[in-house]
């Protein structure tokens, strides 16, 4: 121990009680330049006073403090530097984030190219082609459906036919299968050039030009049409897809692929065995999906594929474990500026390159843009082709765009690599659970901003089974219930709008008034409204001549031919284009598909219904009849036998303004003057009612119609204009017939989908059929034939919530003629003139599971109905406490609750009455798409909401700028650039079905009408701040409250969250904030919840003109006031104008008809 201690002593510089104490002392936190010299000299003075103490500032000694300082802080700056790069959190080199992505298994995306279809419109060759009819084609520009070309599909085929290699003539495809549900075809050109078979072209897209690609397409082994392998000397492909809807439909008809980008190859020669070779390709932005690599024989032609593989763990190029029996495989590394690097394997797993190679690859655009259709019109291409005799001919043709395109995407940001790193390596690169479905897609593409993955049905269906989705919207549904309620609903809906020059009142009557007319609302109001013109009493008949196909040619008779419209002075003057004249039998037979028959046939009608497609001079050639030609002088689009009797007739509806009335309207509008439209059933025209003769009352009226007293009499008008010298506030209205089940039934219908019945050639619709066992109130015999409605929309509320228990309903059009068959539907089934005292419905209010005020159905038997209040006497007969009351007359129609305290009635809000009938025995009728198919061996069906952020950066644009509103995607869009990623990583059990998520605005201009609001905020008085710097910040704090980070699809807004943000975010500048509809109808309180639907997502269009500042909260104040401004796409809504009863002061009856320059109704 001695030996010990001496020897520290005496050789020893400084023992560890030395060491540890200098450690003590030491400062390990001083890092920059100032800390370190102030650190050294503080050590210095403490440990070593008497052999340092000259810290004068001219010392060389302190200037080489300085330079150690200075040292140490370059030192510990890289030292901390070198660190944080060692982490994927930290790290800021590109280099670096690459590569500790890749220790995780995460390569990190490069650029996406912009990929889609573009459809062939016309095409022309050089070469002699003859269709059946012996016409020379050649040099013929043909037209895909060209109506004024019986012949173009034959013609287009047959030069197509020309043009292909020997052996694929159309409808013996190279491959065919189903894409999305679409039949799809590839056929292959013979094309001669040698290399390639790309076409190349430019376009300008957004301003900035662009280069293109025309690439050959397969879909062998995919879901969707994806680029085939490049290899020179093969022909050109494209492909043929009909979607069932049609030739017009932009689905059906011949399409190339084209891709954004330019292809480049590269060779390279490995002469000696090396494992793990890596081989760089410093070429820039060289996109994610098209790289690959050949081995070249010894005359430099392609002899091999080599197989590309994910950069992941399990199966890459130097363990792959998912494709053993492939060898020849390689794994494409991303690199800083999307370069690449192609990494091979070891001998193990795969073989070691050797010999010469040659890789092809795509050099893309690194930039997010989208591609509108209007961007890529009439793109000319020439092929180049060999002809069966060998000669060379040229195939031309023009092609389009028909669908955006969203697809195109930057390389994958430093951020978003180390966010979706680590998903990735926790999903371990598959979608098994329902976590992996959340956030495995948005690894897919830099192109997806956000994703919602729904499991619609569960796993556990037997295999055995065909597959039914039971909501509807993937599968057909036929269902009986016997719950039905039908009812009627008239109300007065408002917009408002400002305008800064004639333009905008233009766009405004296009868009918002004029638009109304060909609604199915509008079309049910004037049926009802302006009813029938008898023509009973003329004794006239149909004299039917020649029929065809829903066509049938005559006259009406009389004793002789009869002259009908502007030549008639009988009610036989409403007998023009487009009227619908009712027909009833000339004994005691009845009306089935056309002709007469026994009136016990089953399913027989009582009466039938055409509508007047044409007429010919005065209908009766001069009281001839026929005309020359054989033919009947009048039209009909509906096939009436010969001897039925002209019941009634229902003058038709115009539904677009004249030149001259636009013009009108014009200058009214631009001169701020107060105005009613009305509409005249003589000379069917739309006409302006003056300010002095406008009505104020808002039940309408045609006893006054026409009025020029001055004395504001005439109350039938259907849009009412008054302005305040800066706003015009527009009121229009509208009727609904709306079809109800209260428990047993669900309801599902797109209003975007049309869907067509390509073997019939008609339109397919969804019905409701209140079937023909249902009694007849007044005969008490059951109906007799079913009665048969169509389905025209869904019922949303003013909060977005989509009642599916319900939906709107119109007149059935079953031939899709444009004729409805039969416009008296609802009066024959409610009668609701006939004991009207029992043909009411009626439904409570309740408040539902998200806390918001929603009616539901309620037994009639609760409630005493009568006319007038005076009919009820309290005195002489007893009710109940709480008895509820209806009485329908016009004067009161309200209803009220008896109080047996008081003995009097009080009026309820709490319950409202519908003019219709429930317990209705009905079948419902859904017809899915045919886009989108169930894989019926597959158990789970995964519905994936997709946002894309090319949609959401351009829709934020459009919500600042103006201009067109961007489209989302369509599903099958989606598909094409999605599934080929997605569809490889989730079970074999689950299938995807792609739904574009699309926002839902709330607040501003651009919002539906009934989200339209003005947040009003009191601000603190003892503040400074000015009134148009609160109004900003208050929009800044809602903008940031509706970011997208805050919200998922299908959400619900709450104001209370908004409000408590606000607040918040403007303390102690803002006192109180409060939100208040703009549209009059609503009350304050209407949008402090609002709902969103699975595939919508909110945003904010509110601006600072949406904020008003005021001293104090009042009852004034929360009255809705603000301004309603329209869009281009009116909203329509189910708001009623306070009546408790929908239709009780109205007469008449009526229908919808369409086609032909009236409109159609639906």
């Amino acid at each position: 121990m001695a030996t010990t201690d001496r020897q520290n002593r005496l050789l020893v510089a400084e023992d560890w009680r030395k060491i540890y104490q200098a450690f003590q002392q030491a400062d390990f936190k001083s890092y920059d330049f100032e800390t370190l010299r102030r650190t050294m000299v503080a050590y210095l003075k403490e440990n070593y006073p008497d052999d340092f103490n000259d810290f004068v500032e001219s010392s060389e000694y302190v200037a080489l403090i300085d330079l150690i300082a200075y040292i140490s802080q370059a030192l510990s700056f890289r030292v901390d530097l070198n660190a944080r790069e060692n982490f994927l959190e930290t790290a800021e080199r590109r280099n670096s984030v690459l590569r500790l992505a890749r220790l995780i298994n995460y390569n990190a995306k490069r650029n996406l190219p912009a990929t889609g279809l573009l459809k062939i419109d016309s095409i022309s060759t050089t070469q002699d082609v003859a269709d059946s009819t012996g016409t020379n084609l050649a040099n013929a520009n043909i037209i895909w459906n060209d109506s004024a070309n019986a012949n173009y599909r034959e013609q287009f085929t047959a030069v197509l036919n020309a043009a292909n290699q020997t052996g694929q003539l159309f409808g013996n495809p190279r491959e065919s299968g189903k894409i999305g549900g679409i039949d799809t075809e590839v056929y292959t050109l013979s094309s001669n050039q040698l290399d390639l078979p790309i076409f190349k072209f430019q376009q300008s897209v957004g301003g900035t030009p662009r280069s293109f690609e025309i690439v050959p397409s397969t879909i062998t082994d995919s879901d969707s049409i994806f680029e085939s392998t490049p290899i020179p000397g093969t022909g050109l492909t494209y492909t043929y897809r009909s979607d069932g809807s049609g030739d017009s439909s932009n689905n059906t008809g011949f399409f190339f692929l084209f891709k954004q980008g330019i292809m480049e190859n590269q060779e390279f020669t490995v002469d000696t065995a090396t494992t793990n070779y890596v081989k760089s390709f410093p070429t820039a932005d060289i996109n994610n999906s098209d790289v690959w690599l050949y081995k070249l024989d010894q005359f430099g032609q392609l002899a091999e594929s080599w197989t590309k593989v994910p950069s992941l763990s399990g199966n890459n190029a130097i363990y792959n474990s998912l494709s053993k029996a492939e060898r020849n495989t390689y794994n494409v590394v991303t690199k800083n500026n999307d370069a690449i690097d192609l990494v091979f394997g070891d001998g193990n797993f795969s073989n070691i390159p050797l010999g010469s190679f040659r890789t092809y690859y795509r050099v893309s655009d690194n930039a997010k843009y989208a591609i509108q259709p209007a961007d890529m019109q009439g793109i000319s291409l020439t092929v180049p082709y060999t002809d069966a005799n060998g000669a060379q001919q040229s195939l031309s043709m023009s092609v389009s765009l028909k669908a955006s395109v969203y697809n195109s995407a930057a390389t994958e940001s430093n951020d978003a690599i180390k966010e979706k790193a680590a998903q990735v390596y926790y999903s371990q690169n598959r979608m098994i659970t329902a976590e992996d479905y959340q956030v495995v897609p948005l690894s897919a593409s830099q192109e997806i901003v956000k994703v919602r993955s729904v499991n619609r049905s569960a796993s556990g269906i037997s295999r055995a089974k065909e597959i039914l989705d039971p909501t509807g919207a993937y599968s057909n549904v036929n269902v009986f219930a016997e719950d039905g309620i039908l009812y009627r609903e008239e109300s007065l809906q408002q917009f408002t709008f400002t305008f800064n020059n004639r333009s905008d009142i233009q766009t405004t009557i296009d868009t918002s008034v004029e638009a109304k007319l060909k609604e199915a609302y509008a079309r049910q109001f004037y049926y009802l409204k302006y009813g029938t013109k008898d023509a009973s009493t003329l004794s006239a008949t149909w004299n039917s001549t020649t029929t065809g196909t829903n066509t049938n040619t005559g006259y009406f008779t009389s004793g002789g031919a009869l002259v009908i419209g502007d030549s008639a002075t009988s009610n036989m003057k409403f007998a023009k284009p487009g009227a619908l004249v009712k027909f009833t039998s000339p004994d005691t037979r009845k009306f089935l598909n056309g002709i007469l028959v026994s009136s016990t046939t089953n399913n027989a009608e009582d009466r039938a219904w055409a509508k007047i497609g044409a007429v010919v001079l005065d209908g009766a050639n001069g009281g001839i009849g026929n005309l020359e030609s054989g033919v009947g002088p009048v039209t009909l689009n509906n096939i009436v036998p010969n001897g039925s009797i002209i019941s009634a007739i229902i003058p038709n509806l115009t539904t677009t303004f004249s030149a001259t009335l636009e013009a009108d309207l014009l200058d009214r509008i631009a001169a701020y003057e107060e105005f009613g439209l009305r509409y005249d059933i003589d000379s069917e025209t739309w006409k302006v009612i003056t300010s002095t003769n406008l009505s104020t009352s808002t039940v309408f009226d045609l006893a006054r119609a026409g009025s020029t007293a001055g004395n504001n009499a005439d109350a039938s008008w259907w849009f009412k204009f008054t302005n305040d010298s800066n706003t015009y506030t527009v009121q229009y209205r509208k009727l609904d017939y709306i079809f109800e089940s209260e428990s047993q039934n669900k309801f599902h219908y797109d209003v975007e989908e049309k869907i067509y019945d390509y073997t019939s050639g008609k339109s397919v619709k969804d019905t409701i059929k209140i079937l023909k066992t249902n009694n007849i109130v007044s005969s008490g015999n059951s109906v007799g034939y079913p009665i048969t409605w169509q389905v025209v929309d869904v019922i949303t509320e003013a909060d977005g919530f989509q009642d599916n228990r319900k939906v709107k309903i119109g007149f059935h059009d079953n031939d899709d003629d444009g004729v409805v068959d039969n416009p008296e539907l609802f009066d024959i089934f409610v009668e609701p003139t006939i004991s009207e005292s029992t043909k009411f419905i009626f439904q409570e209010k309740y408040i539902s599971y998200d806390n918001i005020e929603r009616f539901r159905p309620y037994a009639a038997t609760n409630f005493v109905v009568s006319k007038n209040e005076t009919d009820i006497n309290l005195n002489t007969t007893t009710y109940t406490d709480g008895q509820l009351f209806y009485f329908y007359d016009s004067a009161e129609d309200v209803i009220k609750k008896y109080s047996s305290t008081t003995n009097t009635l009080t009026s309820t809000t709490d319950y409202r009455a519908r003019k219709g009938r429930s317990s209705i025995d009905f079948q419902y009728k859904h017809h899915a798409g045919q886009e989108t198919r169930i894989d019926p061996s597959v158990s789970n069906i995964v519905d994936v909401y997709l946002l894309e952020r090319t949609y959401d950066n351009l829709y934020r644009i459009w919500l600042q700028d103006g201009g067109s509103r961007p489209t989302v995607s369509t599903a099958d869009q989606l598909r094409i650039n999605y599934s080929g990623t997605l569809n490889p990583l989730k079970s074999m059990s689950d299938q995807i079905i792609y739904h574009p998520v699309k926002y839902k605005i709330l607040f501003g201009s651009n919002a539906d009408e009934q989200l339209q609001a003005t947040f009003k905020v009191v601000k603190n008085p003892k503040t400074n701040v000015s009134d148009a710097v609160i109004k900003t910040r208050v929009i800044a704090a809602i903008n940031e409250f509706f970011a997208l980070d805050n919200w998922d699809f299908g959400d619900s807004f709450y104001f209370t969250e908004l409000a408590a943000y606000i607040h918040n975010q403007l303390a102690p500048d803002l006192l109180t904030a409060v939100i208040v509809p703009n549209q009059s109808g609503q009350g304050f309180g209407s949008l402090f919840q609002l709902d969103s639907a699975a595939d919508e997502i909110f945003i904010s269009g509110a601006t600072v003109d949406d904020v008003s500042i005021i001293t104090a909260l009042g009852a004034n104040q929360l009255t809705a006031s603000g301004s309603v401004v329209t869009s281009t796409s009116t909203a329509t809504t189910n708001t009623t104008t306070g009546s408790a009863v929908s239709g009780s002061t109205t007469t008449g009856s009526g229908s919808t008809s369409s086609s032909g320059s009236s409109g159609s109704g639906y």
